[in-house]
Formats: C-alpha cells, structure tokens, sequence
C-alpha cells in the first residue's frame, strides 16, 4: 500500500528537469506546496495582517489535495 506522499520525490525530479505534466502526474500536490511554502517565508518576511490565514488555507489546500489524491489513487489500483 501505498502512502499519500508516494510519488513526491518523481514529482519534485520531473519537475527540475522541467516536465511540469509529468509532476503533475506523479503527485498534484508538489507544486501548490512549494508556493505555500514560498508564501508561508513571504509572510514570515513581511507580516501582512491576513497572510497567516493565507498561508493556512494553502496548506488546508494541499493537504485536501493529497488526500483525494491518495484515495483516487488507491481507488484506482483497487479495480486493477
């Protein structure tokens, strides 16, 4: 079985080697978490009065998005 990040590290190689389709492919969830990430050290710079609740939701985002991924993923393999 596996694990709701499985996948990642494909994505975050394919995604240097610039094929953007392919991360997509192997984990959806690598690019919306690299923003937030990048937005979570904006914040952490600038202190905008409402980029906490930004940064929150993002990761909400991503989290929500690796879950159904993860259960798409296991749904698939199940009729397989």
């Amino acid at each position: 079985m596996e694990c709701p990040g499985c996948g990642m590290q494909r994505a975050l190689i394919a995604l240097l080697k610039g094929d953007i389709l392919l991360s997509l492919q192997s984990h959806p969830a690598l690019i919306p978490l690299i923003l937030t990430f990048g937005m979570l050290l904006v914040q952490l710079k600038i202190k905008h009065p409402n980029g906490g609740k930004w940064v929150m939701w993002s990761f909400i985002a991503v989290a929500a998005i690796t879950i159904v991924q993860f259960i798409v993923k296991q749904a698939l393999l199940a009729h397989t």
